[in-house]
């Protein structure tokens, strides 16, 4: 038998014993520690030499490994390149840096069976091997359920559509491919939230075999729900919780439908006892997510059409006191140690009184800066004036809104998301703003109180995008009158009485 069988070793910088990665001047290197040695990249303090990698470790500074005495060649054997190094390719045949190793590996399972990318997908390949993050790539095109999912697509057994995406048994697996290949060009464009609540409905529909009052909820749901969706989407994207809406108004609907039949009572005799009888022992938004569906029931003749259908009153909120809300902007405002993105977010919402899914939704494009310095931020028509310091802070929002999300570089979004072409999603953001201690709801509805007795309600509604029924409620309840501002209302003129009517 020749030759020595490998030995555990030591590791020289963190001192875990295992198996060694590579041999310095220093010692061996675990495989963690000699990715962490080939991730350090900049300019040498020894020899000067810049964009190079710097494994080596000379009385704590890194090094280029001319300097460091190392002799083992690190560099791509595809580019060339030193740095970006894919993490533990050392430990396979290949050689490659994280761009190289992704587009090797996007080659691989992009095959259409000839030795090449499937041609429809070749926009997708080209979008994975420019990829601002190669390591999070790598380890997503290395999940099975992904690679199954990338060669079914490319050997044309999964056909390329929207459609076909819809029926992978995998949901989740779906929404960051799908956003890829839109984002890409792959794939025509579709709101995610239309085609998500339209997935949910099918996989629902089904479950509900047996249910019986599938055909009415059936009709809800595809009749209903799915064209008002589809006509907002055509009017512009649709908010980041749109089916998140949709699905509880249809869950409630369900609910509801099975309480009934648990009565023995058929949608077409109930009663207004029954109605009321729901509505007093179920819980507030029980009762406002069943009443779209009782108002579409009882206009089609699903139900009687003489049913009064009790109407939620609009939450006013306990707004928070003034001093709080700018205690909570001040705050916002100066605190480096919270990151950008919630303090942002939050100075908008205590600022323009703008809800967590509209906020999500601006893009970048929406902020400006005039000549003359002033920012603007277009919420409505016409754009509004941020005042100093929070342009800064939109300002630095607006540079760094990738740095986090390297997958969604290109998109125009000043909060970006984790998916290509998508804004940030709003739960993990709005759970953010809660641990940093901002009351969503009352803090925006003290902002928008505190605006309308400042500024005329409707003036208010058009500027932030508000409808005027909600500026004018929040107006009464901060306790001002409607009538001041009538309008063609002179100044100079005292405003007219207010009778009550």
């Amino acid at each position: 038998m020749t030759g020595s069988a490998p030995k555990k070793r030591t590791c020289a910088r963190c001192g875990h014993h295992g198996w060694p990665a590579a041999s310095f001047p220093e010692g061996h290197l675990c495989y963690p520690c000699l990715d962490a040695a080939l991730s350090a990249a900049g300019t040498c303090p020894g020899c000067g030499t810049a964009d190079r990698a710097l494994p080596g470790l000379r009385d704590g500074v890194r090094t280029c490994r001319d300097c460091a005495g190392i002799t083992r060649d690190f560099s791509c054997l595809r580019c060339g390149t030193e740095t970006g190094m894919a993490p533990g390719s050392r430990r396979g045949l290949s050689r490659l840096c994280g761009r190289c190793a992704v587009a090797w590996t996007a080659a691989r399972l992009l095959d259409d069976g000839t030795g090449a990318i499937a041609a429809p997908l070749k926009p997708l390949a080209d979008a994975l091997a420019a990829t601002a993050s190669p390591s999070a790539t790598l380890e997503w095109l290395g999940k099975p359920h992904i690679r199954d999912l990338l060669t079914r697509l490319a050997a044309g057994t999964l056909p390329l559509t929207h459609e076909a995406l819809d029926g992978w048994p995998r949901p989740r697996a779906v929404h960051y491919l799908r956003d890829l290949l839109v984002d890409c060009g792959v794939l025509p464009a579709a709101d995610r939230q239309l085609r998500e609540f339209g997935t949910w409905l099918d996989r629902r529909l089904d479950a509900l075999a047996g249910h019986p009052h599938l055909r009415l909820l059936r009709q809800f749901g595809l009749w209903h729900q799915l064209p008002a969706m589809r006509a907002r989407a055509a009017a512009g994207p649709l908010r980041t919780t749109a089916a998140q809406y949709a699905r509880s108004r249809f869950t409630q609907a369900q609910a509801f439908l099975t309480w009934t039949a648990a009565l023995g009572v058929r949608p077409a005799a109930l009663t207004q006892d029954r109605i009321d009888a729901y509505y007093a022992s179920h819980r507030a938004y029980q009762r406002e997510g069943v009443r779209a569906f009782l108002v579409w029931a009882a206009g089609h003749g699903h139900i009687p059409r003489h049913l009064d259908i009790p109407r939620q009153q609009p939450y006013s909120g306990q707004a928070i006191t003034q001093q709080r809300r700018l205690d909570l902007l001040r705050r916002f405002a100066t605190d480096e140690a919270i990151p950008v993105r919630p303090r942002a977010a939050a100075c908008l919402m205590l600022l323009y009184a703008q809800p967590l899914s509209r906020i999500l939704r601006l893009s970048a494009t929406d902020l400006t800066r005039g000549d003359d310095g002033q920012t603007w931020l277009r919420l409505g028509d016409p754009p509004s004036p941020v005042p100093v310091p929070f342009d800064a802070l939109l300002h630095q929002l607006a540079a760094t809104r990738h740095d986090h999300v390297p997958a969604n570089h290109a998109s125009d979004w000043l909060f970006p998301g984790r998916h290509a072409g998508q804004p940030a999603a709003y739960r993990p953001m709005a759970a953010q703003l809660r641990d940093h201690g901002l009351p969503l709801r009352t803090a925006r509805i003290s902002a928008l109180r505190q605006l309308v007795l400042q500024v005329p309600a409707p003036v208010i509604a058009d500027a932030l995008g508000f409808h005027h029924t909600t500026t004018t409620r929040q107006h009464a309840s901060a306790g001002a009158t409607w009538s001041r501002y009538v309008a063609g209302q002179r100044p100079g003129h005292d405003p007219p009485e207010d009778h009550g009517g």
